[in-house]
């Protein structure tokens, strides 16, 4: 009897402990990590919403704390101007990690403008890369009729012949699946899994590292998506048809100004210096864009020149490894003046 409890003892003091732990990391997750919501959507402007006037906290590179509009979107609280750009792309738009103002959205607001009004519609979403935003290219000017103009961010240029004309297949746009909408839909359970991943962000870490960690077991892909072989096959062959009928539809679809935003990813060299990856099809993109009056903003030689002058690298924060994951507070700068320097 005594072995027995000492046993229930023991036991109660581990069980115990491990929720003393896992209490305290939760509670280290508010303030170090802890995403604001998803509400998915099947047709609009974006895959998705942020759950509105929700608020969220991203430390794993830099450090910001994200506060989500009405709307669904991660923008100031500033009255949207009559004259407004839309910007899509995915989390380098969304500035998963940098705080507000330092955004390039937000920098080309106060650059541009000082009527302390909304001039840049920030509609990043994580995932929505560069094919999805054109895929719902439909729900943008569904969902933003009467904005001036769509300025649309890429870090990858390596979409090839099929995946440039499936750019063209669009998602559609629904007036009515709206962020407020679609949450007064959901049911009870949905609306307790929302709250429960509020209240635990924890499991929602824990969550995400098993499936990264699955993702890790998984056998290595062959593919290399700037293999210099595969692209040059495809800039032998039908590439550039592809992209002059993918421009010319997007242009079809509306007068408004395009603005095709790219920033390379980069390396750091053995030998100190920095190199920006490509798939080189920057000159394609310049062409075929000046022929359907789309603008083409190539951020190559801005970032290349930084680091040679300044040694400025374009990615990575002070928490990560220099080079890596999302491009910064400087870069986030160069790219709103290059911007700016277009609109004006």
């Amino acid at each position: 009897m005594h072995n027995l409890n000492t046993f229930f003892r023991q036991t109660a003091g581990w069980i115990a402990a491990i929720l003393i732990a896992a209490l305290i990391c939760n509670t280290v997750c508010f303030t170090f990590y802890n995403p604001c919501q998803d509400i998915p959507r099947a047709q609009g402007s974006t895959t998705g919403y942020l759950l509105p006037e929700s608020s969220g906290v991203y430390g794993l590179e830099g450090y910001c704390i994200a506060h989500v509009d009405e709307n669904g979107y991660v923008n100031r609280d500033m009255e949207r101007a009559d004259e407004y750009y839309v910007v899509a792309g995915a989390s380098h738009t969304e500035g998963l990690f940098i705080p507000f103002k330092y955004r390039f959205s937000d920098r080309l607001n106060e650059i541009l403008y000082d009527d302390d009004k909304l001039h840049f519609v920030n509609i990043g979403k994580s995932g929505n890369y560069f094919s999805v935003v054109l895929q719902h290219f439909d729900g943008i000017l569904g969902e933003f009729p009467d904005a001036k103009g769509i300025i649309i961010e890429t870090d990858s240029l390596a979409y090839d012949t099929k995946a440039l004309y499936d750019s063209m297949i669009q998602t559609g746009y629904d007036p009515d699946e709206t962020a407020s909408s679609i949450l007064s839909h959901y049911s009870a359970k949905q609306k307790a899994v929302i709250r429960t991943k509020q209240a635990l962000p924890l499991v929602r870490e824990l969550h995400k590292q098993y499936f990264t960690y699955l993702d890790s077991k998984k056998a290595p892909s062959e593919s290399d998506i700037l293999d210099p072989a595969f692209w040059q096959s495809e800039y032998e062959g039908d590439f550039e048809e592809a992209l002059d009928t993918l421009m010319g539809y997007l242009r079809s679809k509306t007068d408004k100004r395009i603005i095709i935003l790219f920033h390379p990813a980069v390396r750091l060299e053995a030998d100190g210096s920095m190199t920006c990856l490509s798939n080189n099809a920057e000159d394609y993109y310049k062409r075929v864009c000046q022929n359907h009056n789309i603008d083409f903003i190539d951020m190559t030689v801005t970032f290349t020149e930084a680091y040679e002058k300044n040694h400025i690298i374009p990615y990575g924060f002070s928490n990560t490894t220099p080079g890596d994951g999302h491009i910064n507070r400087t870069a986030h700068e160069m790219i709103a003046q290059r911007i700016a320097e277009v609109l004006r």
